[in-house]
């Protein structure tokens, strides 16, 4: 009987829940809507899952040995707790993730921050399988990273380490919602990008805009990373300027991240760069005339192999990458 993991990634619209096999390959899997009413609704969901999922295990000749939950937010890796979450999670703050499904199954348990859990899928089954060293950053609605050194996970004292999104690149630059200024986050993320686009459409005259872009400056909630990458891969000169520093963003912030771990690849992945494999270029060619030349020139920037799967692929993964 071949032996599994159930991997749980939890995001904001949607929580995905899937047996996996340790070569990464995905047997089955479901999604479920993330709730929207309270942390105890989320709970409720992830209890579901826990309880449904060794009976499809066995309908599947399959050994279940163990639970892998990835999550947006502050995670104390030691106690299997959400310290502090995401804004697009409602209420997702010290929740007891583990002491909660403890109740409900005798599996062991695993939770790490979801940067983390794709930082190992890309490390054993993605962009970076076969390399020692390497670095991730997902770039979605905020940056988040995860760290792989001499083959181990730096975690930290208790879970909170690798929020690379909060490197400053810029100290004199918008304030960022962690308390800090200029972090890489509040220009390279996509909120980060959409309010970038926003202040700079504020400082034009309207009657220089195109017909499409007029709506967003009366319409400025309704605009969003999407519509400025769109302007920009179009050639329009309104979102050069942005797109541009959310490079630059990234790659000082990249430079700053080979600095310091020393990495052989750098992976990218995240919502932002799933269709944009000219980023992991445009910042290669950003970084090389940047920082110490050998540490930064053997490094490889890569785009994410496993896609919108590396988030429940590394969850159900942690099972074995823990051993």
């Amino acid at each position: 009987m071949e032996s599994c993991s159930l991997g749980i990634d939890i995001g904001g619209t949607k929580i995905a829940a899937g047996l996996v096999s340790r070569s990464g390959e995905v047997f089955e899997q479901k999604n479920y809507p993330t709730p929207q009413e309270s942390n105890q609704s989320i709970l409720e969901v992830l209890r579901e899952i826990i309880s449904s999922f060794p009976g499809i295990a066995l309908e599947m000749d399959k050994n279940l040995i163990g639970i892998g939950v990835g999550s947006a937010g502050q995670v104390n890796f030691k106690d299997g707790q959400i310290l502090s979450g995401t804004t697009n999670i409602k209420d997702w703050n010290n929740i007891h993730i583990t002491k909660y499904l403890n109740q409900f199954t005798d599996l062991p348990i695993w939770l790490d921050n979801d940067a983390n859990t794709f930082a190992v899928a890309e490390y054993v089954h993605g962009s970076a399988r076969g390399t020692n060293d390497m670095v991730c950053l997902t770039l979605g609605t905020g940056v988040g990273g995860g760290i792989i050194s001499n083959g181990d996970l730096i975690r930290g004292d208790w879970g909170g380490a690798a929020e690379l999104g909060h490197i400053t690149v810029d100290m004199n630059g918008p304030a960022c919602n962690c308390g800090s200024n200029g972090c890489m986050e509040v220009y390279a993320s996509g909120t980060g990008i959409a309010n970038r686009m926003k202040e700079h459409l504020a400082h034009l005259a309207k009657q220089e805009l195109p017909e499409e872009i007029k709506f967003y400056l009366e319409n400025p909630e309704r605009l969003t990373s999407k519509e400025v990458f769109s302007w920009y891969e179009a050639g329009l000169p309104v979102a050069t300027e942005t797109i541009n520093l959310a490079i630059q963003a990234l790659s000082y912030g990249i430079v700053s991240i080979i600095h310091t771990f020393n990495p052989s690849v750098i992976v990218l992945g995240g919502g932002l760069v799933r269709e944009r494999t000219w980023l992991a270029t445009e910042i290669k060619k950003n970084i090389a005339s940047k920082g110490i030349r050998s540490l930064v020139e053997p490094v490889d920037i890569r785009i994410s192999e496993l896609g919108y799967h590396a988030g429940l692929i590394g969850a159900a993964s942690q099972v074995w990458f823990q051993q």
